[in-house]
């Protein structure tokens, strides 16, 4: 067993990271990697009950994005995806993982989009839970819950009074317990309100769908069918602008399917892992 919980400096940030790895002591082969990525203004807290399910076959990395988390406040200033890619690329090759298979959790999915175009050659596979390769138009003025903009809204809530106000869009109350959902808004309100308005600009300028087609790398697509971020006809039309694109609809469920349903999404992504070990 192999485990390391730590920090590391990459780049202008230094990243708070744990890699994990129970496979058995007597192996002889390297075990792949997954490399898991959180969601907008969460942390890598919300992949816990994902370690247990992975790390019996492959060594599991997860971390805090810049700014959340433990990890440390980014300079003052426009965050961008690409950042986010290279805080990722530069935290595997400082591990000394060549390959990963991503997997992440809506926005989370998105910087796993920008990584698959810029380097695909450094991913087995990418997972995408509840990702939209844009933001709802919708969403935008939704998430404001009534103020002239985002910042505004964080200055009168607080991050964590505004998740309360608009969960329902990040996970399925319906199914969630009050217990998750009470930790969810205190996950998010850590986050600090300036990360949390740079990263809602950088979401909202982003936009994959052209680019969509560019991506070769292997890609499972897992969402909520009734997922107001992830919508289904969209994440359908995704699947069919892929080259190498699987699509699989949770039925009944709403955004949030890493949280309410991580068993399901496991072994969704083990199968998807194997076919494309086969082929």
């Amino acid at each position: 067993m192999k485990h390391v919980f730590s920090k590391m400096q990459v780049g202008d940030i230094n990243i708070n990271y744990e890699l994990a790895d129970y496979t058995a002591p007597w192996r002889t082969d390297e075990p792949e990697t997954f490399l898991l990525y959180h969601g907008y203004s969460r942390n890598m807290l919300f992949w816990e009950q994902w370690v247990p399910l992975l790390a019996a076959h492959y060594r599991v990395l997860r971390f805090d994005a810049r700014g959340c988390g433990e990890s440390s406040l980014p300079p003052a200033g426009t965050m961008t995806f690409d950042q986010l890619v290279g805080d990722s690329l530069g935290l595997m090759d400082k591990l000394g993982i060549r390959r990963a298979h991503w997997v992440g959790e809506s926005s989370g999915g998105i910087a796993g989009l920008a990584f698959a175009l810029a380097h695909p050659d450094r991913l087995h596979t990418l997972t995408v839970c509840d990702t939209p390769f844009k933001r709802p138009t919708n969403i935008a003025a939704t998430y404001t819950v009534g103020e002239a903009d985002r910042a505004a809204a964080f200055a009168k809530y607080g991050v964590g009074g505004w998740c309360r106000k608009t969960l329902s869009y990040r996970i399925d109350t319906t199914k969630a317990s009050p217990e998750l959902c009470e930790w969810y808004i205190a996950q998010m309100d850590r986050t600090p309100v300036p990360v949390a308005v740079e990263k809602e600009k950088m979401i909202g300028r982003g936009d994959f769908w052209p680019l969509l087609p560019g991506i070769k790398v292997p890609t499972l697509i897992l969402a909520g069918q009734k997922s107001p971020l992830a919508e289904e006809e969209k994440m359908k039309a995704m699947q069919q602008h892929m080259p190498q694109a699987k699509l699989v609809t949770f039925e009944g469920y709403g955004h949030g399917i890493n949280l309410l349903a991580p068993e399901r999404c496991v072994s969704e992504i083990r199968q998807f892992v194997d076919a494309q070990r086969q082929r």
